[in-house]
Order: C-alpha cells, then sequence, then structure tokens
C-alpha cells in the first residue's frame, strides 16, 4: 500500500510535535474516553479528581451550620409524622387503648392456654377456659371488694362527720381563731357556689354518662382483642409478617420474638411486684386496723402497674384513710409501712425482677410516665412503660442484626 507523505503507518495519524518543551507544573487533561477512577480509589498520577456533587458547597456556610441543618429538617418532617401519628392515636383511643390492654391482658394469661393445648385440650376450649377463668377472677375481685366498701362506709363516714368536727373546733379554738359565723359564711360560699354552677354539673353527669358508654364499648373490645390474641396469634403474626418482603421476614420474626419477649417478662415482673406491694400494704393496714382495706389494697395492687407513681399514690391514699379513720399516730405506722414497701420495691424487686425485661433508665421512666399521661391519661400511663421498653429492646435486635451480616461479610 502506498505511503501518503506527512503519515506514518497506514491507518494512524501521527501526533504534532509540542511547540515548545512540556511543562512539568501542568498536567495532561484527563481524555473524555477514560472512565473515571471508582470512588474511593485514586486516579492517575497528575490528573486532577473530578468535583462531586457534595464537595459543590457554598463555602461561606460553615460546615457545623450545613449539618445542623440537615439534621433540623429531617427531625422536622419526623416529628410533623409523630405529631400526626399521635392525632389519629387520640382520635381513635376507644380503639386503640382495647386493644393495647387486651394485648398486655394476652401476655399474661396466654401461657395457660399453651399449657392446656399441651395437654390436648383444643385450641378453641382452651383460649375459652383461659378467658372465662380470667374472668372469674376478675369479677370475684370486684365483688369482694365492693361488699366490703359497703359494709364499711357507713362507720367511716360517721368517722369523717367526726373528723370534719374536729377541724371545726382546731379551726375556731386553734392559732386562727375563726369565729362562728366565719366558719358558716364559708360552709354559706361553698353552697352558693355549687348551686350557681348546677349546669355545669348536670353537663358533667351527662359527660359522664357518655364516658360509661365509651367505658362499656372499651372492655367489649378488650375482651374480643384478649381472645383472639389468645387463639389466633401467631395466625395474625404470620400475616403480619408475610406482609413484609421476603428477604426482610427473617428479621421481622426476629423483631417479634423479642418484643413479645420483652412484652411478657414486663407483665409477669409487674404482676409479681404489685402483688408484693398489695400483700405489704395490707399487712399494715390489718395490724393498725384500718377501714376499707380491701379496696385499698385493691388500689394498691393496680397502682403497681404504674411504675414509681403509682404505688406513690397508693400509698397516699392509704395513709389518708387512717388519718380521718384513726388519728395521727396510725398514720404515721401506715406512712412508715408505705415507704418500706417503696423501698423493698425499688431496691430489691425492680432491679431483681424488672432489670431485664424493661432495661430502661429511671429518667426514661418517668418520662415515659408523663408523656403517657398527657397524650391517654391512666391508661396511657400503664402502657407507656412497656411501650417504650419494647421499641428499646426491637432497636437493639434490629442494629445487631443489621451489624452481623457486614461483619460475616468482612
Amino acid at each position: 500500500m502506498r505511503r501518503v507523505a506527512g503519515f506514518g503507518r497506514p491507518g494512524h495519524r501521527r501526533d504534532p510535535e509540542p511547540a515548545g518543551p512540556p511543562s512539568s507544573l501542568e498536567p495532561e487533561p484527563p481524555s473524555s474516553l477514560e472512565p473515571p477512577a471508582p470512588v474511593g480509589m485514586p486516579g492517575p498520577v497528575g490528573v486532577p479528581q473530578r468535583r462531586t456533587p457534595a464537595a459543590a458547597v457554598d463555602p461561606q456556610v460553615p460546615a457545623a451550620l450545613r449539618v445542623a441543618a440537615g439534621w433540623s429538617w429531617r427531625l422536622l418532617i419526623i416529628g410533623a409524622a409523630i405529631y400526626i401519628l399521635l392525632l389519629a392515636v387520640g382520635r381513635l383511643r376507644v380503639v386503640v387503648i382495647p386493644v393495647i390492654a387486651g394485648l398486655l391482658i394476652s401476655a399474661l394469661i396466654r401461657p395457660i392456654a399453651a399449657a392446656l393445648r399441651r395437654h390436648g385440650v383444643p385450641r378453641l376450649v382452651s383460649s375459652f377456659l383461659t378467658i372465662f377463668g380470667f374472668l372469674i377472677i376478675v369479677v370475684g375481685v370486684g365483688v369482694g371488694v365492693g361488699f366490703n366498701a359497703a359494709d364499711e362506709f357507713p362507720s367511716l363516714s360517721d368517722q369523717v362527720s367526726k373528723g370534719v368536727e374536729q377541724v371545726r373546733d382546731y379551726l375556731q379554738d386553734g392559732p386562727l381563731h375563726l369565729s362562728q359565723k366565719q366558719l358558716d359564711d364559708f360552709t354559706n360560699d361553698i353552697t352558693q357556689t355549687l348551686a350557681n354552677n348546677r349546669g355545669r354539673l348536670v353537663s358533667g353527669v351527662l359527660s359522664g354518662a357518655t364516658v360509661a358508654a365509651e367505658v362499656v364499648t372499651g372492655l367489649l373490645l378488650t375482651l374480643f382483642s384478649t381472645f383472639f390474641f389468645v387463639h389466633d396469634g401467631e395466625r395474625i403474626w404470620d400475616w403480619i409478617v408475610t406482609r413484609f418482603p421476603p428477604e426482610g421476614e427473617e428479621r421481622v420474626r426476629g423483631a417479634g420474638r423479642e418484643a413479645w419477649a420483652t412484652l411478657t417478662g414486663y407483665v409477669r415482673g409487674t404482676m409479681f411486684v404489685a402483688l408484693a406491694d398489695a400483700a405489704g400494704i395490707t399487712i399494715g393496714l390489718v395490724v393498725v386496723g384500718v377501714p376499707l382495706i380491701a379496696p385499698l389494697a385493691l388500689l394498691t395492687f393496680l397502682g403497681g402497674f404504674i411504675p414509681i407513681v403509682g404505688a406513690t399514690v397508693a400509698g397516699g391514699a392509704a395513709v389518708l384513710v387512717t388519718l380521718v379513720s384513726n388519728g395521727w399516730v396510725p398514720a404515721l405506722v401506715i406512712f412508715g409501712v408505705a415507704l418500706g414497701v417503696q423501698q423493698v420495691e425499688g431496691h430489691l424487686l425492680q432491679p431483681l425482677v424488672m432489670r431485664r425485661a424493661v432495661r430502661l433508665h429511671p429518667l426514661a421512666i418517668v418520662i415515659s410516665l408523663a408523656a403517657g399521661g398527657v397524650l391517654a391519661g391512666i391508661p396511657g400511663a400503664i402502657a407507656a412503660v412497656p411501650f417504650v421498653a419494647v421499641v428499646n429492646r426491637v432497636a437493639g435486635y434490629l442494629a445487631r442484626s443489621r451489624r452481623q451480616p457486614s461483619a460475616a461479610e468482612g
């Protein structure tokens, strides 16, 4: 083949000679056909790296301000989502609270149904027997407390009347030296205030009737929820798990196991602690001879389901009843009994029984109780601590399960 003047090999054009000596300070620009170096790998020597979009920022804005702004809008979105969720829960509290109550009750009594099934009892029969036995216990305790209160209230009312007379005598003969006319005027003012606010009282009674209807509805929904959680809990959870992608089902099942273990441990531990508190207060009330022993014992037991706050309120109620019915010295004795019960709970029972199930700092417990009480009252305070404990346990499990595959790959 004939060579063409000014060309080397056929089909290959020679690069023109540079006009001057190349400068070592000016690197050769990279070719547009050369692929960029992978992220995290150094490029060719002397070739400037392509700037990423994240690096193209305003140099006048400090890095700390950029980070704070990024976190701020993310936290605002999360806060708005939580606020909307809480609004929805508040609107549906008649449904949400009974379902949560049914879940807590089923965590307590489901082992009984499982034991019956292991002994050959059919699933449906074991579920009915478990629910029926639980209802018998609850109704029996309620009837017993009601009869005790009905028997004790007449004598208690006489003691309250005597206490009121003692207060009147103290106001007249004590340091205040109030006259009989001043006391009568004070009593008349209270009566007139009640008469002027009769309309509000009537509306309060009507709203109380509405609340009573909601309570009945909530009790029925709690009963149905408890039954189906005991009877079909595994099937309900399997249906929830299958709604997730197949690659994430195992992690969801593991998170569910951790959540259920935390919930059952909390409910059983709280039941034990509440029984211990009620037993301690009951022994003190029996020794001192205080009326309304059964209602006060039941109040102490129910208060045990609200950590830190419940036992304090129940102990205060016992001290007040003792003060009205028996006087100062027995009230001080009951105060010492309640204080001792709280110390045993806080330093012995809670660390030994509840630490493995809850694993929460006391400050987190108090904040959870306050938030739950503000959002949903007493039911919210009861459900706040187990909810936070479950979230803490599940979050820890998901974090560990995410680190384990990466460690195995490394």
